[in-house]
């Protein structure tokens, strides 16, 4: 098939929260809080990178320039994405709410009419599957504690309702046309009832808010935008002749 513009939208979304989750990732790389913890965070801001690369092959064979080369303000990713998270509890529960949303977006993805698509779906899915329980184990060993609860109650309710984001692009004839399975509505729902039952589990009431935030999907990036995309370009900067 030919995608449409709002395919081609909804496909630079996700590819732009994975490269922002992925660098972020990338930043606990030989500092994680143990060894464990660092490899995992290693291995899965490969994985992110990697997923968000398999996205951007599928607009343009120019990889770099779409994922570096542009203006702040033609990035789609979601704030929660962008955000730098540079204490573990806020890298934690951001890993966990971006792994729950990834494998439901995922899914609406693995029988996609777009062929490509759905076969980057496939592959991305099984590794999210690692991804998720990775995240939900931890953390729920850590809230099983009165310290670990104290540390990460504020952080679950003050980055839960940004999430949302992850589902704010229009799917209007995705469905019809079969690039999707699952309406970004539906996927919110999922979504937020994934997140509710996981935290009802410890006696933590998240406030989801009454709408989707989506100021990243027009192009208003988040406070740490800017750092983040430094980040990402150091290499680019150095030496403009790199390639990913």
């Amino acid at each position: 098939m030919v995608p449409s513009e709002e395919a081609r939208k909804l496909v630079l979304s996700f590819a732009d929260d994975e490269l922002c989750v992925g660098q972020n990732h990338s930043w606990w790389i030989a500092i994680g809080p143990f060894l464990e913890e660092d490899l995992a965070f290693t291995s899965i801001a490969q994985d992110e990178l990697g997923h968000a690369r398999a996205l951007y092959s599928l607009l343009t064979d120019d990889i770099d320039h779409l994922a570096y080369g542009r203006n702040h303000s033609e990035y789609r990713s979601a704030h929660i994405a962008e955000f730098l998270c540079h204490d573990w509890s806020s890298a934690l529960v951001r890993h966990v709410l971006h792994d729950m949303a990834e494998q439901i977006r995922w899914s609406a993805l693995t029988n996609s009419s777009w062929t490509a698509l759905g076969e980057t779906a496939q592959r991305a899915l099984a590794e999210e599957n690692f991804h998720i329980q990775h995240g939900l184990s931890l953390l729920r060993r850590l809230l099983s504690s009165d310290e670990g609860q104290k540390r990460l109650e504020p952080i679950v309710l003050s980055l839960a309702p940004y999430g949302r984001e992850y589902f704010a692009d229009c799917d209007e004839g995705l469905i019809d046309d079969g690039l999707l399975t699952i309406s970004m509505a539906d996927q919110e729902r999922m979504w937020v009832d994934q997140v509710l039952e996981t935290f009802d589990d410890f006696n933590i009431s998240v406030d989801m808010g009454e709408e989707t935030q989506s100021s990243g999907r027009s192009g208003i990036r988040s406070d740490d935008f800017a750092t983040l995309h430094d980040e990402m370009t150091a290499v680019i900067q150095i030496d403009p002749n790199a390639q990913w």
